[in-house]
């Protein structure tokens, strides 16, 4: 078991841990031209490439997106109570709590635990946790949104190239699919070693606070996920993708958003450090006890 789960954590740390050390030696990392060349380019043909992969059980794929999308928004409503019975800045933390890193953390764990099959239910939920921050977080953190800017968003048009070719009942020219894959091949390495530069940069405050509100989030995603999953009835891979997504720490996203519109972004910043930091300890006790 211990090599089992050395297989599947270790990659995921090597490679932010890579990010995290060159920072502290002072080199220059690229963290915004890194995350805006991803959100751009790495995941649309990600997400291109994964929804072709379920392509094959359309129906499947569409009842675990719906799956997602409640889970999500459940975590939105709770995180929301929450927020506003402790009194704490509601747009900054409500933007946080709701939030997971199912993309730079969340990806690459269920390609090493589940596999490809995995790794491509994965990547459903990572298309609609990324419309949920591109929408309702942006919204919350800027307070106002156009619906022009929904045709901004880089990786809904993957998803329509890949719901295109699926419907028509067509393959994609090989082409198309081989610069796809390639560029879907290089960013989860990216995103993890921008993760890890990313938490090289943050800086923690109110250690106690922060500490406990970590815990209830991570409690709170894991409670959903496994309440979500069982509602909709998923065993095996389905059940385990939804759960882990669900459970992966607050997204460094949260923290972008924060810092731009100045929605308490020390606060943000010290809860995706001690969430992340949670993670080290509850994604093996899942690996464990739970899948």
């Amino acid at each position: 078991m211990f090599i089992e789960l050395f297989n599947i954590i270790f990659p995921v740390l090597l490679l932010a841990s890579i990010g995290f050390t060159w920072v502290r030696l002072g080199y220059d990392y690229p963290t915004e031209f890194v995350t805006r060349l991803n959100m751009n380019f790495g995941a649309p043909c990600l997400v291109f490439v994964g929804i072709l992969d379920l392509g094959q059980d359309l129906p499947s794929m569409s009842s675990f997106m719906i799956a997602s999308f409640v889970a999500i928004t459940l975590m939105f409503i709770i995180s929301s109570v929450f927020v506003f019975a402790t009194g704490l800045p509601k747009r900054a933390y409500i933007t946080s709590l709701s939030s997971s890193n199912c993309g730079n953390m969340g990806l690459p764990l269920c390609l090493f635990a589940f596999g490809q099959p995995g790794m491509s239910l994965a990547i459903a939920y990572f298309a609609v946790g990324t419309f949920f921050q591109f929408t309702v977080a942006l919204f919350i953190s800027h307070g106002n949104m156009n619906f022009s800017s929904l045709f901004r968003i880089a990786f809904l048009w993957g998803i329509a190239a890949a719901l295109f070719f699926i419907l028509n009942d067509t393959t994609p020219p090989m082409w198309l699919m081989n610069t796809t894959k390639l560029l879907a091949g290089v960013t989860i390495p990216l995103m993890l070693m921008t993760l890890g530069a990313s938490l090289a940069t943050l800086k923690v405050i109110k250690m106690g606070k922060i500490f406990s509100i970590g815990i209830f989030k991570m409690a709170l995603g894991i409670g959903i996920g496994i309440a979500t999953a069982s509602y909709f009835g998923f065993v095996g891979i389905e059940r385990n993708v939804l759960i882990m997504q669900m459970s992966m720490p607050v997204a460094v996203f949260s923290y972008l958003l924060a810092s731009k519109y100045n929605r308490n972004p020390e606060e943000v910043a010290s809860l995706i450090f001690i969430t992340t930091l949670i993670s080290f300890i509850t994604v093996p006790l899942m690996l464990t006890f739970l899948f």
